[in-house]
């Protein structure tokens, strides 16, 4: 199912706070590959690097630092807990769910620990310590 009109614009004001902080380069739908299987976050993030234009990759096979999902209305949550264990199992050291209701945004840094989970409320600011990332939740919801 395609992305809707609130999937994309909270996608949309995620890569603009993550663009500000420059140490890292974001992409968005970016297919992964992943034990021959294509996955497609809704927002990856590198460690900072350029675009090659004459030399494109279709599929990563080096993992991002942190991988994002947008719960959309026609996902479950276990979908993308699920995913979730696919990342970290690959090597992504911290992922993202973002819930436009109620407006939250939870970093899982590991799959087996779901009390190592941190939620963050649409106020305020968010913070991945594990890699040192700060944003304003005020400018996304």
């Amino acid at each position: 199912m395609s992305p809707s009109f609130n999937h994309s614009y909270l996608q949309a004001r995620l890569v603009v706070e993550l663009s500000k902080i420059k140490q890292y380069t974001v992409l968005s739908e970016l297919s992964l590959d992943i034990d021959g299987k294509e996955y497609r976050p809704d927002i990856c993030l590198y460690s900072n690097r350029k675009a090659n234009y004459f030399r494109d990759i279709i599929r990563m096979k080096e993992m991002p630092l942190l991988a994002i999902e947008i719960l959309s209305m026609s996902q479950t949550i276990q979908e993308l807990i699920d995913k979730f264990e696919v990342y970290f199992k690959a090597g992504i050291k911290s992922c993202w769910l973002v819930m436009p209701i109620p407006s939250s945004i939870t970093i899982f840094k590991d799959s087996d620990d779901i009390e190592t989970a941190i939620t963050f409320n649409k106020k305020g600011e968010l913070f991945d310590p594990q890699l040192d990332i700060r944003i304003s939740l005020n400018e996304l919801f």
